[in-house]
């Protein structure tokens, strides 16, 4: 494993993006797994070994429909990552 560096510098980087998102993008990429290796939660900020690649959404995997409303929100939870809504 290479060296542990910020998020934002990695899409900057040479393995990132030639026009990097922003950072609440990439914190989506991070906490959805669609960089590989998967990112690290340090604190505030996500940090990514250097010579991590961006894989895109694989596949999104079903929720069979004979589970329970609290169930199904913990599923999408889990599957989408925690979205916290304002009214």
């Amino acid at each position: 494993m290479a060296q542990l560096i910020p998020i934002g510098e990695w899409a900057n980087g040479p393995n990132g993006f030639k026009y990097p998102p922003n950072s609440v993008t990439l914190s989506v990429y991070a906490k959805t797994g669609q960089i590989y290796p998967q990112p690290i939660k340090q604190g505030r900020r996500w940090v990514v070994d250097e010579n991590a690649k961006f894989i895109g959404v694989q596949a999104k995997p079903d929720i069979p429909t004979n589970v329970s409303r609290p169930a199904r929100a913990l599923l999408e939870k889990v599957i989408n990552g925690s979205q916290t809504q304002t009214s």
